[in-house]
């Protein structure tokens, strides 16, 4: 079981990347906010929709307003998959796999993990410990009480698409709403709404991206702006807990379905792209993208270290963009 540790810890620091969980600080100051037009959502809930409802409108108001709805569930369940090399996505090879559950009134967190090779051993999350299951010995290891894969810090990685949270309330969802759309300006960039079915149900899909901004030292800042606006919520980051994907400066390309009645998304993949220098021009990036699908209402997935586990497997198609 050794090996298994050395394999989970390595793509546990990739997936993890740079996080900011302590670059809190601003270096700029205000802009004008940007809110939309939320009037334009109206249409949304008449049923079955046309391309010329979806055509009227607001992206920016329909983001913040799913973002918002998303960031307030009081329970998030997911089901996610993630890729570290650009040729295995687009080769659709097997990555790395889990179900998710997080309680943001308990804090309980369960989560099963793994390779998506049905051969490949599972690690479960329960109550800050681990359980290992070998497929090949069809039995679970006896738990290891503590283990800093599955510690609650740890959870904000696999419990959401790395950009957003639960657990807020109203107040704290409007704050960090605010302060996105007027002191991060130019960060959040949605595209045109379209109108998409998958499995024999409407949704819009929303294009976003998350682009590194110049600040007055002269850097370009991508996913700390959103942990400098989670703070004004007054949550602590480790122990909500939330940070986002990726190293300093990192951006994102985004593709959202959201469900129009419900205004919560269904399914996102998320994309880094890369830091800037401070010329505005690319760095290196490191590959990272991940498929998240949400599962609603929110509810714990009840996983036991019991049985034969059902490894974790997404039913939403790959969007590609």
């Amino acid at each position: 079981m050794v090996a298994l540790v050395v394999v989970l810890s390595l793509v546990v620091v990739a997936a993890l990347g740079g996080g900011g969980w302590f670059l809190w600080q601003r270096t700029t100051g205000g802009a004008t906010a940007q809110a939309g037009d939320p009037s334009t959502l109206e249409v949304l809930g008449k049923g079955t929709l046309n391309e010329t409802d979806v055509r009227g409108v607001d992206a920016t108001a329909l983001f913040y307003a799913s973002f918002k709805k998303l960031v307030t569930q009081p329970v998030l369940h997911t089901t996610q998959e993630s890729y570290t090399e650009k040729d295995e996505y687009d080769n659709n090879e097997p990555g790395y796999r889990w179900e998710s559950g997080f309680d943001y009134k308990t804090k309980e967190w369960q989560m099963l993990w793994g390779s998506a090779d049905a051969d490949s051993p599972l690690m479960l999350c329960l109550k800050g410990g681990s359980h290992d299951y070998s497929p090949s010995l069809k039995r679970w290891y006896d738990p290891r009480p503590t283990d800093s894969f599955c510690q609650q810090k740890r959870a904000w990685n696999y419990v959401s698409d790395g950009l957003a949270a639960g657990g807020l309330t109203e107040a704290q969802a409007d704050t960090w709403v605010k302060d996105l759309q007027s002191e991060q300006k130019g960060f959040v960039n949605p595209g045109e709404a379209r109108l998409a079915e998958v499995k024999g149900k409407q949704y819009l899909r929303l294009v976003v991206d998350y682009k590194p901004v110049k600040q007055s030292d002269g850097i370009y800042y991508g996913g700390q702006m959103l942990m400098w606006s989670f703070k004004k919520t007054g949550l602590d980051p480790e122990s909500h807990p939330y940070s986002y994907n990726g190293g300093l400066g990192t951006g994102y390309h985004v593709v959202y379905y959201i469900d129009p009645r419900s205004m919560l998304p269904a399914y996102t993949e998320v994309e880094q792209t890369p830091p800037l220098d401070r010329n505005g021009k690319p760095r290196e990036p490191d590959f990272y993208k991940v498929r998240v699908e949400y599962h609603w209402p929110g509810k714990m997935p009840g996983l036991k270290p019991s049985g034969k586990p059902t490894w974790p497997k997404l039913t939403w198609p790959r969007d590609g963009a």
